[in-house]
């Protein structure tokens, strides 16, 4: 069941990324060039996600017309191209099947749903899935974060019992692992071929699991320009070592292990987009982007990777 869609989810999966105007409005000028400019670099597979498309800052309303946008816009562009789009971060199950049904109708191929209510039991999470499963027909993409304990509320990993579960549901055709954590990261490996497994996180973190079969990762530094994604992804498939070590240490690393490291990569996301001239690096509040002096370095950072980036494809 939906084999073709997990051998399509194979490589670099794109984020997107949600841009702010002036007035806190979603910028969908912005956000529509964005798309067509990775699309022409050769993403086909885009990802509305929990954080990185900031539906944390966003009411639940704002939440549905974004996922409706970015399907539309993208399957414009070109019907063949894959599209996920997510639920929000806390809700219930009959609100996850409301926008379940919603991506569904609207043309999604996949829906990501997030579950941040506290964990008790395997058995909690694996009905929700099979709840919106059941009732809405459509294939899931698992986001897997950490969760909270309901008893006494240390965040925690998913237990192997819970991963060793999710293939009894058989809508669910892929999982974001989210953990960052090795462990962690290797029992969700252990459901391929069976259910995809997009690996988050940069590159270099990334190489550690290709003996470990991972097949798909999320973008990264990537999200500059989809070659950068698209030439890792071959260099990956045909053991080119030269090219590898020149995208983590030359497209990556000066990012990554400066302004990423030092403000954090939901701060410095947009602000790098920012300075490749994309969107504004604006967010909403609580979450607030980096001020000028800050993104300064995230200037410095970008004309560092750009220029790497002209050699490398030139």
């Amino acid at each position: 069941m939906f084999e073709q869609l997990k051998q399509d989810l194979e490589g670099c999966v794109y984020t997107v990324f949600t841009p702010f105007d002036e007035q806190e409005n979603i910028d969908y000028i912005s956000l529509e060039r964005y798309l067509n400019h990775l699309y022409a670099g050769g993403a086909r597979k885009f990802y509305v996600m929990a954080y990185n498309s900031r539906y944390s800052q966003l009411t639940s309303q704002e939440i549905m017309q974004l996922n409706g946008f970015c399907i539309k816009t993208v399957k414009k562009i070109d019907p063949k191209n894959l599209v996920i789009v997510g639920d929000p971060i806390h809700c219930s199950t009959k609100e996850t099947i409301e926008f379940t049904q919603h991506a569904k109708d609207t043309g999604a191929d996949l829906v990501s749903l997030i579950v941040r209510e506290k964990y008790f039991t395997d058995d909690q999470i694996l009905d929700h899935y099979a709840e919106v499963g059941r009732t809405t027909k459509m294939p899931i993409l698992v986001h897997e974060m950490p969760f909270l304990s309901g008893f006494g509320g240390a965040q925690m990993n998913w237990p192997h019992s819970l991963f060793k579960k999710l293939p009894s549901i058989p809508e669910i055709v892929a999982l974001k692992e989210d953990a960052k954590d090795f462990e962690t990261t290797c029992l969700a490996l252990e459901l391929e071929p069976r259910i995809r497994v997009i690996i988050a996180g940069r590159k270099s973190s990334l190489m550690q699991y290709k003996p470990y079969g991972a097949m798909s990762y999320l973008n990264g530094i990537s999200m500059l320009d989809a070659r950068i994604g698209e030439a890792f992804w071959k260099a990956w498939k045909n053991d080119d070592e030269d090219s590898i070590k020149f995208i983590l240490q030359q497209l990556e690393a000066p990012f990554f292990d400066g302004c990423a490291t030092k403000y954090g990569w939901h701060r410095t996301n947009k602000a790098l987009l920012q300075a490749a001239g994309f969107m504004h690096r604006r967010d909403r509040m609580p979450l607030k982007h980096l001020n000028d002096d800050e993104y300064k370095e995230v200037e410095a950072a970008h004309l560092q990777v750009n220029k790497a980036m002209t050699k490398f494809f030139s």
